[in-house]
């Protein structure tokens, strides 16, 4: 296996796992375990390995650091916007509750003032069929006159 595969100096990054495998089964399959250049190779893809799999670990822990914050987050938004959402309930149904007092006020307002130019109108015609009648009459006693002084010139 070559240095590069491992990342050099790099790291971990862009370790292929299944790269191992195979040299180290090509390796295996040869014969070639015995010699001790063999053996600090695999102590050095032993020690790489591990760093590996510590890095992976650290970075899964992050991972899952990251998860629990977006899950607390989102429990948190959640329960803001509930509390939003009753809040903003709250204030329309108070609005409601208002507007529908409102509107009973003026209904009752505009119900009596209905009332009120009802009882006029009635007033109102009542005097004009008084007056009509007072018309009739002076009309009537008009004609009377007319006539008798006709009747005084003759």
């Amino acid at each position: 296996m070559q240095k590069g595969d491992f990342g050099g100096t790099r790291g971990t990054e862009g370790v292929d796992p299944g790269k191992f495998y195979s040299s180290s089964m090509a390796q295996s399959a040869m014969g070639v375990t015995g010699s001790p250049q063999n053996s600090a190779n695999l102590k050095g893809k032993l020690a790489a390995l591990e760093e590996l799999i510590k890095n992976l670990d650290e970075e899964l822990n992050m991972h899952k650091t990251a998860v629990g914050q977006l899950r607390s987050d989102k429990e948190m938004i959640e329960s803001i916007l509930t509390l939003k959402t009753q809040e903003v309930k709250k204030t329309l149904t108070n609005e409601l509750f208002r507007v529908e007092e409102e509107m009973k006020k003026h209904f009752s307002h505009q119900k009596a003032e209905n009332a009120r130019l009802q009882q006029q109108i009635t007033q109102l015609k009542s005097e004009k069929t008084v007056l009509q009648q007072q018309l009739v009459g002076l009309k009537r006693k008009i004609e009377e006159l007319e006539q008798q002084v006709g009747k005084d010139e003759q």
